[in-house]
């Protein structure tokens, strides 16, 4: 593609990367015409589809629509067409709220969760025991062995499942016993796994929708939900009407075993696991990690093929495709991300940083990297502010761009709460409230428009990554006992964010890379190879790494180097061949994993992108397509930056085309060669904080157009929207003289109270009375007079420009003059160009300001509505859950514990006009 083409899609970005939104229904209590409502104000805002989540009911009525009753499929046709029509998707969360389960999941099909019993016995001596009304379950196995210590001995280890004897009360089957058995002389261990009769059940699902969460590792009970909770829907909605079928993240607790597990470990390991289940909870003398490994290692395979591929397979049979978030995987998490057709990740928290994010985000993007995904999604804003209802427009403009620099090229919203257009509005407990009960929300369609734009740039071509770090999986599987082992957590402990963080933020970016990725090293085009934190590595995947090192790759061992085989079969000498690696130069031994790998890396590598000033505050993602690079660049801080963004490219006969994603303007076209320092490109730019770019670099054009020459190889960037363009059009960097204060003496209008106040001095309107706890828009006006000597200098000043600066604005805003619209404010720095709008003698300023949403919760007027403590003519019929969930989820005590005083709101302190002019 040529720089014209590039022109046309930052203007026009391909519609199916636009902003997705979780939408959640409440005891799918909705109605057709809020349905359309809400469709119409996110297609309005630039949001290009939806993800239904049908949750917990908030409110009484019979109206709360039953969980696979002929009104809910009814009501999921109408919603799936009112979205065609407005050309936007529809994504459905498969059962209702998570993890997947239902009312039809059979307790043989339910997510197990074995717990061990140690009974400690001596010899020589005769020993039995009643296991009735003691345990809670089905005894899978029972085993008994000597101690030494405290380790079992392997060799000792008797199976006493023959005597396990049912125990009846009147012929009814009543517990277990265990019948007499001949105790050796010596210290004893009997150890009893019981697979517990309490089940996981759908967390907070809708009306009628109860039931057992499913066993992930269970391939027939996946496919058994699959076709109860997925194939209806398909056969009364049409096939292909659902864009994606979605798995929230596997939030499956105490899960750790299966039916098939004694069998399937056999076949995949080769050896039977009973005789060695103790090694899954305490010591075995020499074993202990090698069965732990090949446990963890099966219960991986098992839910990779039977849940993550699974799904995935039945979706494409359903005419479909799978979005999945695979954190909080016991198993490989790289491949049960890359078994999905979209991975997603998720950022939880205040991460509007420049921070790798390991746990929720790198993973999923590596996965999509390596396993070929084209597209990679997001949960994005989930608890970006806590206490709720306190999240900024400016902040979720820099947590996206965190998002995206992690390899992220879609967002889906958390989110949009269903609320009627008439009565209470209902809020999500966990999110990020963006929807139209936001006071913010009219100005969120400028984030919405740039997520567009910098998805679609983010989907052409590929990534580029050449380094790629080792995920020490086989540790995590070897060192865990029995449990829900969370993989991704796990990682993130021994890798670090502060190491991670320390590459990216001196510009090397990079891809998480497991053992079966490693083994196909060929396929990718990693230049270097970290090995982090890593004991235990498989025989093929260290001879994989031989392989790459001699074909010129770089690897580096951080602080230690793998030293042990994997499972009961693995017995190589891996110490020994990494011992011989180093000692050829083969690989890299550095003393630890911070400074000494950072240095071992800036001597062996260039950074592929890295600043000069900044560092920590702007990071990249960088892509290739076909003879084109693409670089998206953010300043993810509220401090303005200038410094020099060096690429390093051998890229010759090249462009630099720089475009703005806000504004969608192109700011510099021209040849790359000014800006060239041997193999560097080092291009000078200006960042106002939270601002981004797209820097691409274009194969020359000679064609003759009206681009921006780089003629000095010194340019300062600005949008123009946002108060300036380049060099000498900058708001900074020039000359600045004021030419009128305008803090004082405004007039403040407040609709919706009907309310018209005069504003003396500019501070925030919460510190009034009668605003002190409004949630809303205000309007600020003003009138001022250009003297008709002042308005000839301005006229007659070359290159000079006026603009509007407001010190602080909270939260959001949009700026007209002489009633026609400006600019709007959405972050800092808060400048308008008013050059051609300002006219000579009066002219009147209006700035219409929307704060944010805690304050009207903070209100101590304000008081949660409750269902009497009675019995109700309407379903839920009892009131006291339902109380309970409304408290939790709608009540806002929680932010009234955490905040005293309400935000401060609308426009404060400093209001003036400035020019702005060269000498």
């Amino acid at each position: 593609m040529d720089r014209y083409e590039f022109r046309n899609m930052i203007q026009n970005p391909d519609p199916d990367a636009r902003v997705k939104t979780r939408w959640w229904w409440y005891g799918c209590k909705v109605k057709e015409d809020d349905i359309l409502f809400q469709l119409d104000r996110m297609q309005e805002a630039g949001i290009g589809g939806v993800e239904i989540q049908i949750t917990y009911p908030l409110q009484a009525g019979d109206d709360n629509i039953d969980y696979f009753s002929p009104d809910f499929f009814r009501i999921l046709k109408f919603t799936s067409e009112a979205l065609k029509e407005r050309n936007m998707v529809m994504d459905l969360t498969l059962g209702s709220s998570w993890p997947f389960g239902g009312p039809f999941v059979p307790f043989v099909k339910s997510a197990v969760s074995v717990i061990p019993l140690e009974l400690t016995v001596e010899g020589p001596s005769v020993f039995s025991y009643d296991f009735t009304n003691r345990i809670s379950g089905e005894i899978i196995g029972c085993v008994m062995g000597e101690m030494e210590g405290s380790e079992m001995l392997a060799g000792t280890v008797t199976d006493l499942e023959e005597h396990l004897k049912e125990k009846l009360l009147y012929n009814w089957p009543w517990g277990t016993r265990l019948e007499e058995i001949e105790i050796p002389e010596g210290v004893w261990k009997i150890v009893v796994f019981v697979a517990s009769q309490f089940r996981e059940h759908v967390l907070m699902p809708t009306r009628g929708a109860q039931g057992y969460v499913i066993d992930h590792n269970d391939r027939e009970a996946v496919r058994f939900f699959l076709e109860h909770a997925g194939t209806p829907i398909v056969e009364r909605l049409g096939r292909g009407a659902i864009r994606n079928f979605f798995c929230d993240s596997l939030e499956v607790f105490g899960h750790n075993w299966s039916i098939h597990l004694f069998r399937e470990f056999e076949k995949r390991r080769g050896y039977s696991l009973k005789p060695y289940i103790y090694a899954l909870w305490g010591r075995m003398q020499g074993l202990t990690d090698k069965i732990r490994y090949d446990f963890h290692k099966t219960l991986s395979e098992m839910t990779v093929e039977g849940f993550f591929a699974g799904m995935t397979s039945w979706c494409h049979e359903m005419g479909s495709a799978s979005r999945i978030q695979a954190h909080g995987t016991w198993g490989d998490v790289l491949l049960a991300y890359g078994n999905a057709d979209v991975p997603e990740g998720e950022t939880f928290s205040a991460w509007d940083k420049f921070s790798v994010n390991t746990v929720h985000r790198r993973l999923a993007s590596s996965a999509g990297h390596l396993y070929g995904k084209p597209v990679i999604s997001n949960e994005s804003f989930t608890w970006l502010r806590f206490p709720r209802f306190t999240e900024t427009l400016e902040q979720i403009k820099i947590a996206a761009d965190s998002i995206l620099t992690d390899g992220i090229n879609e967002i889906v919203n958390h989110g949009y709460s269903y609320s009627p257009k008439e009565g209470e509005p209902l809020y999500f407990y966990a999110s990020s409230t963006i929807s139209h009960t936001n006071p913010w929300w009219p100005y969120y369609h400028s984030i919405a428009r740039y997520l567009n734009r910098v998805c679609h740039f983010l989907r052409l071509g590929k990534i580029c990554a050449p380094v790629c770090i080792y995920l020490p999986q086989s540790d995590i599987w070897a060192e865990n006992p029995l449990g829900d082992v969370h993989m991704c957590m796990k990682l993130e402990e021994k890798i670090e964010t502060s190491c991670v963080d320390m590459l990216a933020h001196h510009g090397f970016w990079f891809d998480y890379i497991n053992d079966e990725a490693l083994c196909r090293w060929r396929d990718y085009s990693y230049d270097t190879l970290i090995i982090l934190e890593t004991d235990r590595m498989p025989e093929e995947t260290a001879r994989q790494v031989e392989a790459f090192a001699e074909a010129g790759g770089l690897v580096i061992c951080a602080g230690k180097m793998p030293s042990m085989d994997c499972g009961l079969y693995g017995n190589k000498d891996i110490a020994g061949m990494f011992s011989r690696m180093v000692k050829t130069g083969k690989v890299i031994l550095t003393d630890d994993k911070k400074e000494s790998l950072l240095n071992c890396l800036l001597e062996h590598r260039t950074p592929d992108l890295c600043v000069d000033t900044g560092l920590g505050d702007i990071g990249y993602v960088h892509r290739t397509d076909g003879d084109t690079d693409i670089y998206f660049v953010s300043n993810m801080s509220r401090n303005l930056h200038e410094t020099v963004l060096k690429i390093a490219s051998g890229r010759r006969n090249a462009q630099v085309m720089i475009l703005d994603p806000m504004s969608g303007e192109e700011l510099i076209c021209g040849p790359a060669d000014p800006f060239r320092e041997a193999d560097l490109l080092k291009i000078p730019v200006r960042f106002l904080p939270g601002q981004s770019f797209l820097v691409l670099l274009v194969p020359e054009d000679h064609r003759k157009d009206d681009a921006n020459p780089a003629d000095t190889g010194q340019i300062s960037l600005l949008s123009k929207k946002r108060g300036s363009f380049f060099g000498t059009g900058s708001y900074y960097g020039r000359t600045r003289e004021q030419l009128l204060d305008l803090s004082d003496d405004w007039i403040l209008e407040v609709p919706e109270k009907g309310l018209v106040l005069e504003q003396k001095n500019l501070e925030g309107f919460e510190k009034n009375d009668a605003l002190r706890y409004f949630s809303g828009e205000v309007i600020y006006r003003k009138r001022f007079t250009i003297p008709e000597e002042e308005f000839g200098r301005l006229q007659k000043q070359e290159k000079a420009t006026v603009y509007l600066r407001a010190e602080c604005v909270e939260t959001a805003a949009a700026v007209f003059l002489n009633g026609k619209p400006v600019t709007e404010w959405i972050q800092r720095p808060y400048l308008a160009e008013l050059t051609g709008a300002l006219k000579e003698g009066e002219n009147e300023l209006c700035i219409r300001v929307s704060n944010l949403l805690i304050n009207r919760f903070l209100d101590p007027g304000r008081k949660l509505w409750e269902y009497p403590d009675q019995i109700l003519d309407q379903w839920p019929y009892f009131p006291q859950q339902l109380n309970k969930e409304r408290g939790k989820r709608l009540d806002a005590w929680r932010e009234r514990e955490m905040v005293k005083e309400p935000f401060p709101s609308g426009i404060i302190g400093k209001v003036c006009l400035d020019m702005v002019y060269d000498f």
